[in-house]
């Protein structure tokens, strides 16, 4: 009865797809094809004599990413429950491999990606996807001992694979990664039912960790710039200053699209990790509420999409969605707070928006996820589609003439 009243109302496939995620994620798309072409013009016609260089890779890597995310699209959420857990050792083998001289590649004291010929792989995105995986079928397989036992034991266990990763990414090193990947297992572990004490135990733990992490070598040079910037304009604070320099340009509405003065050569990476700071000088403050109401609804749409499916008991898949909301929110606000000097810089990527290949690629097949998971609760709501229906059957009625046939043959 319910199936039907949905049908007479909305057609078929608008039940299987979240339009609301859809429509949020469309709309990032465009808007980062547009900022991101804006702020890297200046630098891409000057290093490589054409102005359009970054935006065409960046159509090139959109074009690779609708077809892996519509590959993840196809596959079921089961399938990465029993197959997710064994991409962990890849991944981690990937980022010990990142770190060999003649495989890894070097950009700016970092090695964080892997030379494939024309493009590179940056193996730290596909590891917070694979992490989030991971932890979903692992709070699905032990989520009562993590919520009842009294033994830190079954906490263990993620808690070493999480620092085993970091440990990895420090090396590279990519400090924000870290801090976003942290971040996100914390949360997932609160949802998977760990009591607040523990976590609020791990959590001073972790800051006592990174506290020494972030003070030694380049980072605490670059902490110290961030507590006093301008003390420091011209030196380690120098993207700082300029970044509040483009906000502070930007005004209400904007010096207007193209007409950003910093990423003039003035904002390294405007096209990268500073490109919030260019959105907000050719846009204005309108743009940024414009650009933060997107990712809200993109994070609240993974939220009810992950509640949905716990609803109906696909906990995995639940959990699936509530860590890809948490790493996208997460990651919002950690590049939005280093461009507005909230916080240190930390080279993360604008997701959807920022220039990176690697970054829109597992960003992509994480949408894709997430498309699956509300698929997957709809079907379990009202069952597959009418159109659906029709190949089952059609497949059932091949397979049963090839049976029938290789038994008259025998």
């Amino acid at each position: 009865m319910i199936k039907k009243i949905c049908a007479d109302f909305k057609p078929s496939w608008q039940l299987y797809v979240d339009r609301g995620l859809l429509i949020s994620v469309v709309m990032l798309l465009g808007l980062g094809l547009v900022i991101m072409m804006s702020a890297s013009i200046a630098v891409a016609e000057r290093k490589y004599g054409n102005m359009y260089h970054f935006f065409n890779r960046q159509l090139v890597f959109l074009f690779i990413g609708l077809v892996a995310g519509y590959i993840t699209y196809k596959i079921k959420t089961s399938f990465w429950q029993s197959f997710g857990a064994k991409l962990l050792p890849v991944v981690l083998l990937l980022l010990v491999v990142v770190l060999l001289p003649v495989i890894g590649k070097e950009v700016n004291g970092s090695h964080r990606w892997i030379n494939l010929g024309p493009v590179s792989l940056q193996v730290s995105e596909l590891a917070k996807l694979i992490m989030i995986m991971y932890l979903s079928g692992y709070m699905v397989r032990h989520g009562k001992d993590l919520s009842q036992s009294a033994s830190y034991q079954p906490l263990l266990v993620p808690l070493v694979v999480l620092g085993i990763t970091d440990g990895l990414l420090m090396l590279e090193p990519d400090f924000g990664s870290v801090v976003v990947l942290t971040a996100t297992g914390i949360a997932l572990l609160f949802l998977g039912g760990v009591k607040f004490s523990r976590l609020l135990v791990l959590f001073v733990g972790a800051i006592a960790v990174m506290i020494p992490l972030v003070m030694m070598g380049y980072r605490g040079e670059r902490v110290m710039a961030f507590l006093d910037p301008w003390a420091y304009a011209s030196g380690k604070a120098y993207q700082t200053v300029h970044a509040l320099m483009a906000v502070g340009d930007g005004g209400w509405f904007g010096a207007g699209l193209g007409a950003s003065i910093q990423k003039l050569f003035y904002l390294p990476e405007a096209h990268n990790d500073f490109i919030f700071a260019v959105l907000a000088e050719e846009f204005g403050f309108i743009g940024i509420v414009f650009t933060l109401f997107l990712y809200g609804w993109l994070v609240q749409r993974a939220f009810v999409i992950g509640f949905r499916a716990d609803r109906e008991k696909l906990h995995y898949a639940a959990y699936l969605a509530y860590g890809i909301g948490f790493w996208i929110g997460f990651q919002v606000l950690f590049h939005i707070g280093v461009n507005l000097a909230l916080l240190p810089p930390k080279g993360l990527t604008l997701p959807l928006i920022s220039y990176g290949g690697s970054s829109l690629l597992i960003t992509m097949i994480a949408i894709a996820l997430l498309m699956r998971v509300h698929r997957d609760t709809q079907i379990a709501r009202f069952g597959v589609s009418e159109k659906e229906a029709q190949k089952l059957k059609s497949r059932m009625t091949r397979r049963t003439n090839n049976s029938r046939g290789a038994s008259y043959a025998r």
